[in-house]
This record gives structure tokens, C-alpha cells and sequence, in this order.
């Protein structure tokens, strides 16, 4: 059973402390306010994908922390059409910087073009690369040390573990305004 009274006030929040049932009835409390406020539509969808549920472990929020937390893909990485084809394409605009060169005019675009071209699959590879190295930081040693969080535009959310399958969520605000509407809503009950 959910229990209102072991929810705690601090200066910035709220904080909940239970089993993983108790954290993710919590989580849900905290997105049903966030939905009914229209607190930052950007802000909800990143908590709603994130936070604790009922089916879900510990791992999976661990594991949505880490994503959230790791770099997003880049345009280049986005752009680029596999190192074979990447390539092919930069052979051809050096033969267009050719033809214009032969006819005397200033191949200067298609240099350009072929350059970005050609590097385009190494750049993406170690992007790709740095991002798979970034995730296993994360998961192997600083997920280990501190706690599971989100961090948005409106808020910050933590949670971590206790031990004895007991874990901590805690909810901040900036805004001192939406904090005392939260408190007085999720505390209070109503």
C-alpha cells in the first residue's frame, strides 16, 4: 500500500523511499501532476519514458539513464550513406574539381564536397565509437557510485538504491511556484 505520510518535503521537493512498487506508484503520481499542470510538454515525455514502473527493474532505469545521458547521434553520422558509398561519391567530385580544372575554373566547391565526403565515414565511425565508450563509463562507473537520474528543462529526478530492495526517488524544482503546487497536491493527497 502506498502510504502519503512516508513522502518527505525538502527544500526543493519531494523525496519517497520504498520498494521498487512503492518508488514507481510514486513516479506515476508525479507524471498524473506534471500532465495535469502541462509542465513542460518536452520535460514530461522525457519522465514519462523514463521513470520507475511497475513492470519494469531497477536495469531498466539504469539503462534509460545512460541513454539519456549519453551524446545524441550527429548530423554527419545521420548523412552518411556507409563508407563504400560515402567514398564512391567522394572519387566523383573529385572528378568534377578535375574537369573544372582542366576547363580553368575554380573547382573549389567540389574539393570542398569530396573532403567532407571522404571523411564522413571515419567520422562517424569514431563518433560511434566514443559513444559506445561513453555508455560503458557510465554504466560500469558512474552509475555505480551515484544515483539513477533525469535531468530536464523544468525539473530533476533521482533515484537510487538503499539496499534491502529499498530505494530512494527524489523530485526537484526550480521553480518555487510549481515545487509548493506538487507538494501541496502529491503530500497533501488531493
Amino acid at each position: 500500500m502506498f502510504e502519503e505520510d512516508s513522502i518527505q518535503e525538502t527544500n526543493s521537493g519531494l523525496r519517497k523511499e520504498g520498494n521498487w512498487s512503492d518508488i514507481a506508484r510514486f513516479g506515476e503520481k508525479i507524471q498524473n501532476f506534471l500532465e495535469e499542470e502541462q509542465i513542460g510538454e518536452e520535460s514530461l515525455k522525457k519522465f514519462s519514458e523514463w521513470r520507475p514502473k511497475l513492470e519494469e527493474s531497477e536495469g531498466d532505469v539504469k539503462r534509460k539513464t545512460v541513454d539519456e545521458a549519453v551524446m545524441n547521434e550527429t548530423e554527419s553520422e545521420k548523412e552518411t550513406e556507409g563508407a563504400k558509398e560515402d567514398l564512391k561519391n567522394a572519387s566523383d567530385k573529385i572528378a568534377d574539381a578535375g574537369k573544372k580544372a582542366a576547363k580553368i575554373e575554380t573547382p573549389e566547391k567540389e574539393i570542398i564536397e569530396a573532403s567532407e565526403q571522404a571523411a564522413r565515414p571515419f567520422y562517424s565511425r569514431i563518433i560511434s565509437f566514443l559513444r559506445t565508450l561513453e555508455s560503458l563509463v557510465y554504466s560500469w562507473f558512474a552509475l555505480r557510485f551515484n544515483p539513477y537520474y533525469l535531468d530536464t528543462e523544468k525539473f530533476s529526478v533521482d533515484v537510487k538504491e538503499l539496499g534491502n530492495g529499498e530505494f530512494q526517488m527524489f523530485i526537484a524544482f526550480q521553480e518555487k511556484e510549481i515545487r509548493e503546487k506538487m507538494i501541496s497536491r502529491i503530500k497533501g493527497g488531493s
